[in-house]
């Protein structure tokens, strides 16, 4: 659980889409400081988003039934979240220019992150799914322990992560050309993502399946 949920913070949090890279323009003309702000905040929002829904979802391993329209229903909404999001962005260019217009101070930074969480039905779709994920296969005992253990380790590996993107950008002088390189290895991540929630899926309604067969035997 330790090295799993520390490698979901340090690969899903690589800052691809509008506010990884507001973080990154920020800290490339304004400073480190300015940019890794915006990745502390972020890495406690996760936090706090992590115990929560590792909470809310602790015990649907109890309800196979419930576990398995929770996967179906995160796997299809992350779907049309990921089509939307690669097909669909005509109005991303208006929505992040919105967002940099915000000051860089530490609470223009608070509502920036807040108001990203809030409205990213990425994020709710995403949780949704590792959850699930994490409560049925990562955490042997569901306890307040070692939710929190979990949640701290994936914050972690989100603040590794983008400090290190920081540092490697404040290094890199063509900066749009490397966010092209980063949608590109978004797309493959979230490819990946869909297709091991995917997996998982069939995998409950297998089970699901032969329980309701052995019931009719």
């Amino acid at each position: 659980m330790i090295i799993i949920a520390f490698f979901i913070g340090l690969v899903f949090s690589v800052p691809i889409g509008p506010l990884g890279m507001i973080m990154l323009k920020r800290s490339v003309e304004k400073g480190f400081w300015d940019g890794f702000s915006i990745a502390i905040i972020d890495s406690i929002a996760g936090f706090i988003f992590s115990l929560t829904f590792l909470i809310g979802f602790s015990q649907i391993e109890l309800d196979p039934t419930f576990k398995l329209c929770t996967q179906v229903i995160g796997l299809l909404f992350l779907l049309f979240i990921g089509i939307k999001e690669i097909f669909f962005n005509a109005n991303k260019q208006s929505i992040k220019k919105n967002i940099i217009l915000n000051k860089g101070s530490l609470l223009g930074n608070l509502l920036l992150v807040i108001g990203y969480y809030i409205s990213n039905p990425t994020l709710w779709a995403f949780w949704i799914n590792i959850s699930v994920y994490a409560n049925t296969n990562l955490i042997s005992q569901n306890s307040l322990h070692n939710y929190i253990l979990f949640s701290f380790l994936y914050a972690l590996g989100v603040l590794t992560t983008q400090y290190l993107a920081i540092k490697v950008m404040k290094n890199l002088d063509r900066f749009e050309k490397v966010k092209h390189t980063l949608k590109f290895v978004s797309s493959g991540l979230f490819v990946v993502t869909l297709s091991y929630f995917f997996y998982t899926s069939i995998k409950s309604l297998e089970v699901q399946w032969n329980t309701f067969a052995q019931i009719f035997q």
